[in-house]
C-alpha cells in the first residue's frame, strides 16, 4: 500500500467516524473547523489520485449535477400502509384481539410516526447499494445519490448479509423555517413536502443543501438475528443506524422493562394509554412533525404468524391523535368542478399556519355539510387537518358574514349548464363543459392510467386554452411539431411528447377502457366486462339492448354499475370518441381476440418480479396472464402457482424456490403463450 492511499483510508475512516459521532450519537468528537480541513484534505487528494478514491468515500455526500433518471426498482421487502385508528377505544380493542388470540405473549413497541418521506435503504456485503422511495409498496424511484448526501446515513456498516431497512426521511421544524426564510422565491408549505421534494430532485447537488434528516425503524434480513422489535432496533443502532429513542416498550413479562434507550419509556401493558395521552400533550414541542404513533407487536415468532393483508401487516397499527384547530377567517366560497361533473364548493381562507402547513383552502363537500355549520363569506371558523392531512372546516367560531347559509349556484359556473341533484351532491352533466374536459384529459394522460408523462398538467391547460387539444382523441390527432419554437416547448420536449403519446399506444385495452373516466367503469369494472365481451364492439351491442340484468349477472357488477354502464355505451358523443380513438390506434379488443386465444392459465395463481427484455413495462406480462385467465398476486406463498422472473429478481425467487414453486423465465413464458399451454 502506498502512502497516499493510507492516507485517504485514514481520511475516509476518521471523516466517517466524526459523521457518526455527530449526526448518529449526537456526540461530536471533533470541530466543525477541524472536520472541514481534512474533508477538504479528502476531496484534494481523492481529485489528484482518483484511483485510491473509495466507492463510498464520504465526499460523495457532495452530490453530482448530472441529472439522474428516475428509475423505477423492485422492493424486495413488503413496503405496506398501516390500519388506523383514532381512538384509545379502537386501540384498546385491537390490543384485546391479539391478547385472547395470544394469551400471555403480547408486548408493545410504540414509536412516534414521523411526518416525512418513506424510504427503503439496501446493503449488500456492507455498503450501501442502492434506496428506494416508498412508491408503490412493490417499485420505489432510485434516489440513492440524494440519500447519500443525509450524513448521518451510514455508507459502509459492519453487518456483511444482505440488509434492507425501511425509514423516514423528515426536516425539523426550526431547519424548515430556516430553510424557508433563505429561499423565498420556493418556499414549501409544510417540512414534509420540503422532505418528499427534496429526495426525489434529480440533482443529488440541490438535496444536498437542504437539512435532511432520517429515522430508520424496521430492518430486514435473511438470517434470524433477533426474535424481536427491540432485538431489531438495537442491531440497527450497533451497526451505526439513527433510530428514534422517544418509544415506548410495555409488557406484562420482563421482556422489555429492562429496555434502556434513551428518552424511552417502559411500563406493564396497561401503561400504553398512558404513554398515548403523554405523547399528545408534547407532540407540538417536539423538534420534527408527527401524525400520530405506531403500535406494533414486539414478538416477530407472533408477527409471523399473524402475517399480512394486501394493503397492511396485521400486527401493527397507527394511531391517529385529534386534530389541532386553528382559528381564521372565510374570505369567499368557490365551487370547483371535477372530471365526473360533480360541483364541490370549497372555501378560500384568510392564511393560517396549523401543524406545520399554511392552510388556506377547505373542501366544504356540499351544501347539507354547509347548512350544518350555517356557514358563509366573512365567517370566523376552526378548522382541522382531518388524519393531519386533509384541512377541513370543523365550527362557525363567530358569524360575521350573512346569517343565512351559503346557497350552492343552479347553474354550472364554467358552462352555466342547469346542475342536478344526485343524492348529496350537485353534478354539471354537460361532458363539454370545459372544465371537465380538461379534467378528463387530465386523468386520462396521468401516470396510473395512459402514462404519458410529457403532457403533464400545465402543458395540457396551455393547449386547452389554445384550443389545440379539446378531447382526448385530440391528444392523438393534434400534429405536435407545430409547437416547435414557441415559449417553453423546445426540440427535445416536442420530440418526448410526442414519443410518450405514440408508446400509449400500446397499452391494453383494460387500461384504455378505465382511463376514458367515465362514471363507475374504473379497472376492476373494465377487467369484468372485457372479460366477458373482448371487444368494445360487443360491449356497445350488449349495452344497445338496455337491459341492465345483462350486465348485472356479470360477477362483481352490481345493478347501480349496470345502468352506468347503458348510460355510456348509448351515448353517441361517447360511442362517437371510442372510434375515433380506434382509428387512432388504441386497443379496444383483448388479446385473446386479436390472437384468438382461449383463458388457458384459468385457476392459476402468478407473481411477476424483475425486469424484462420483451415487457416493458412490466405490467403488460401481468396483463398477458390476467386476459389469459390467470389472477396476479403481489407476494409469494404457498398459495401461488407460478413465478414469472426477469432478472433482477430477489428475494421473491428466493422463496419461491423455498416452497417449491414452478419458475418461468422470460423466453419460456414467451413459448407458453404462443403455444397456449402449460
Amino acid at each position: 500500500m502506498t502512502d497516499i492511499q493510507a492516507k485517504i483510508d485514514d481520511l475516509t475512516d476518521r471523516i466517517s467516524q466524526a459523521e457518526k459521532a455527530y449526526y448518529v450519537d449526537s456526540m461530536p468528537i471533533m470541530s466543525d473547523t477541524d472536520f472541514d480541513a481534512i474533508f477538504n484534505q479528502l476531496i484534494e487528494l481523492e481529485m489528484k489520485y482518483p484511483q485510491f478514491k473509495h466507492s463510498l468515500s464520504p465526499t460523495t455526500r457532495i452530490g453530482s449535477d448530472l441529472d439522474s433518471k428516475s428509475i423505477e426498482k423492485e422492493h424486495t421487502i413488503p413496503v405496506l400502509s398501516l390500519d388506523k385508528c383514532y381512538s384509545i377505544e379502537e386501540l384498546n380493542n385491537w390490543v384485546h384481539k391479539n391478547t385472547i388470540q395470544f394469551p400471555g405473549q403480547i408486548d408493545l413497541v410504540i414509536e412516534p410516526k414521523i411526518d416525512g418521506a418513506g424510504v427503503v435503504l439496501y446493503y449488500n456485503n456492507g455498503e450501501l447499494s442502492h434506496a428506494l422511495t416508498r412508491g408503490n409498496g412493490f417499485l420505489g424511484n432510485d434516489i440513492t445519490d440524494n440519500i447519500k448526501t443525509i450524513k448521518s446515513v451510514p455508507l459502509t456498516i459492519d453487518y456483511k448479509g444482505e440488509l434492507a431497512i425501511r425509514g423516514e426521511v423528515y426536516i425539523e421544524k426550526e431547519d424548515f423555517k430556516n430553510f424557508n426564510t433563505n429561499e423565498k422565491d420556493s418556499e414549501y408549505a409544510n417540512p414534509r413536502n420540503l422532505a418528499s421534494g427534496s429526495v426525489r430532485r434529480l440533482k443529488s447537488s440541490e438535496t444536498r443543501g437542504v437539512p435532511l434528516k432520517l429515522f430508520l425503524y424496521e430492518g430486514y434480513i435473511k438470517e434470524e438475528l433477533f426474535k424481536s422489535h427491540i432485538d431489531n432496533l438495537m442491531f440497527l443502532k450497533k451497526n451505526g443506524f439513527r433510530i428514534n429513542s422517544n418509544c415506548g416498550f410495555f409488557s406484562d413479562s420482563n421482556n422489555v422493562q429492562s429496555v434502556n434507550f434513551e428518552n424511552s419509556i417502559t411500563g406493564t401493558l396497561s401503561h400504553y394509554g398512558d404513554f398515548i395521552k403523554h405523547f399528545a400533550e408534547i407532540r407540538n414541542s417536539l423538534p420534527y412533525e408527527i401524525d400520530g404513533l405506531v403500535i406494533k407487536i414486539n414478538n416477530l415468532a407472533i408477527r409471523e404468524e399473524m402475517g399480512f393483508t394486501r394493503h397492511h401487516p396485521r400486527w401493527a397499527i397507527a394511531f391517529k391523535f385529534d386534530p389541532l384547530l386553528a382559528e381564521t377567517v372565510v374570505k369567499d366560497i368557490t365551487v370547483q368542478i371535477g372530471r365526473g361533473g360533480r360541483v364541490t364548493p370549497v372555501a378560500i381562507l384568510e392564511p393560517v399556519l396549523l401543524s406545520g402547513s399554511t392552510i388556506s383552502r377547505a373542501t366544504l363537500h356540499n351544501q347539507d355539510y354547509i347548512n350544518t355549520l350555517g356557514l358563509n363569506c366573512g365567517d370566523r371558523v376552526a378548522i382541522s387537518k382531518r388524519g393531519d392531512v386533509i384541512p377541513a372546516v370543523e365550527k362557525v367560531i363567530e358569524k360575521i358574514g350573512s346569517i343565512d347559509p351559503f346557497k350552492m349556484p343552479e347553474t354550472c359556473p364554467e358552462c352555466h349548464s342547469a346542475l342536478v341533484s344526485d343524492g348529496a351532491h350537485l353534478f354539471c352533466e354537460n361532458i363539454e363543459c370545459p372544465k371537465r374536459m380538461l379534467g378528463t384529459m387530465q386523468f386520462f394522460v396521468s401516470r396510473s392510467q395512459m402514462d404519458i408523462e410529457s403532457l403533464g398538467d400545465k402543458t395540457l391547460e396551455f393547449l386547452f386554452a389554445n384550443g389545440m387539444v379539446r378531447t382526448i382523441p385530440d391528444i392523438y390527432i393534434f400534429d405536435y411539431n407545430t409547437l416547435n419554437g414557441m415559449d417553453g416547448f423546445g426540440d427535445k420536449k416536442v420530440s418526448n411528447i410526442i414519443d410518450a403519446v405514440t408508446n400509449s399506444k400500446k397499452k391494453s385495452f383494460i387500461t384504455v377502457l378505465s382511463s376514458l373516466g367515465l362514471k363507475d367503469i374504473g379497472e376492476k369494472t373494465a377487467e369484468l366486462l372485457i372479460k366477458q365481451y373482448h371487444t368494445i364492439d360487443a360491449i356497445i351491442e350488449a349495452a344497445a339492448k338496455k337491459d341492465s340484468t345483462i350486465f348485472s349477472g356479470i360477477f362483481g357488477i352490481g345493478e347501480g354499475i349496470a345502468l352506468s354502464v347503458i348510460k355510456h355505451f348509448t351515448n353517441k358523443q361517447v360511442i362517437e370518441m371510442i372510434n375515433t380513438l380506434k382509428n387512432c390506434g388504441l386497443q379496444f379488443q383483448s388479446e385473446i381476440v386479436i390472437n384468438n386465444e382461449v383463458q388457458f392459465l384459468a385457476g392459476t395463481k402468478w407473481v411477476v418480479t424483475g425486469s424484462f427484455e420483451h415487457f416493458k413495462p412490466r405490467d403488460i406480462a401481468s396483463d398477458k396472464i390476467k386476459l389469459f385467465g390467470g389472477e396476479i398476486v403481489g407476494a409469494v406463498s404457498t398459495k401461488t402457482n407460478f413465478l414469472l422472473c426477469g432478472s433482477d429478481a430477489g428475494s421473491k425467487l428466493d422463496k419461491a424456490k423455498s416452497l417449491g414453486i414452478r419458475i418461468i423465465e422470460e423466453e419460456e413464458f414467451i413459448s407458453i403463450i404462443s403455444r397456449q399451454m402449460l
